[in-house]
């Protein structure tokens, strides 16, 4: 055969490649898109407090020794830098994983639901139901991260200064030959609904809010997502504090080993005191206040990488 018929073969066979990856392209990357994302939002920030961490550790190193007087305990200064530098990348690794499959479970959900209404806006049923599937798929998938046997050998790796990775396999391992793979997840139904409150109320309450906030007073995008994810944030600190309240009473109830007369409500009462039903709303006030930085400020990167992925066409 010769090489131009060669040559012709190959211009045809081109284009076909071509076609092939970025059909891959197209039916790969937005599925993963919302995972990745989301992940980067909750990496991005506690990277920038490691970045800024180890750049205050040098500084003050380097004044230490070129001062010769201990300003600062240079123990106390490397002890610092040690825990921080050994817990940094698992702390980044399950906080990346964790959202990853919040924020990107979420967003598949309420694509599917929005396919199913023929692009009509999800109803806040919908939403909710959206919200409390993803908290539930990132509770179980992430708890032996958070909460379980996983967590407990990486705490004992770091304190020990083991080879990290290698005492975390060798946990897992141990566990799932002792005990089943399933106890990995002990303990999940106690800590979870928590979780799952915490997390429903975080997704379902911002877009609505953003939306209101942009149509009710006119707020342009950036503002109305910045308070969109305040919002979002008190809406989770306040799911999380209805759950324990709720947990609390329960848990009440069951420690009366003897039959009672009295009412549901006795007893709720009773979690309330002393300060009644105030006690409930300065607690309220206070969790949804120690929540509400941390997740306005995943919304807002999130929405941020979305927009630097849109201006190059991803």
């Amino acid at each position: 055969m010769e090489d131009s018929e060669l040559n012709m073969m190959y211009e045809k066979e081109k284009p076909m490649v071509k076609v092939s990856e970025s059909s891959l392209r197209n039916s790969v990357w937005p599925s993963l898109k919302p995972f990745v994302n989301g992940g980067l939002a909750a990496v991005l920030p506690l990277s920038s407090v490691y970045f800024l961490q180890s750049c205050v550790y040098h500084i003050l190193n380097a004044m230490i020794k070129s001062s010769g007087q201990e300003l600062i305990n240079p123990k106390w200064l490397h002890q610092t830098h040690f825990n921080v530098s050994q817990r940094m990348p698992f702390v980044l690794s399950r906080r990346g994983i964790n959202m990853a499959a919040l924020l990107g479970s979420y967003e598949i959900f309420t694509r599917k639901v929005e396919a199913l209404n023929k692009g009509s806006p999800l109803t806040i049923y919908q939403e909710a139901a959206c919200g409390l599937i993803s908290a539930t798929f990132r509770a179980y998938i992430c708890y032996p991260l958070i909460e379980g046997h996983v967590a407990a050998g990486i705490a004992q790796a770091v304190t020990l200064k083991h080879n990290r990775f290698g005492h975390i396999f060798s946990t897992i391992t141990r566990v799932v030959r002792n005990e089943g793979p399933l106890a990995l997840w002990k303990g999940a139904s106690r800590v979870n609904p928590v979780s799952l409150a915490s997390c429903t109320g975080m997704l379902v309450s911002y877009d609505r809010t953003r939306i209101y906030l942009k149509e009710r007073y006119g707020l342009r995008e950036n503002a109305a997502r910045l308070g969109a994810g305040i919002f979002s944030g008190m809406c989770s600190g306040a799911c999380t504090i209805s759950v324990c309240y709720a947990a609390e009473i329960i848990g009440f109830i069951r420690s009366k080993r003897v039959k009672s007369p009295h009412s549901f409500l006795f007893y709720a009462l009773k979690v309330l005191e002393p300060g009644g039903g105030s006690n409930f709303y300065s607690r309220l006030g206070k969790q949804s206040v120690r929540n509400a930085p941390g997740v306005m400020m995943v919304w807002v990167l999130l929405e941020a990488i979305r927009d630097a992925e849109e201006s190059i066409g991803l």
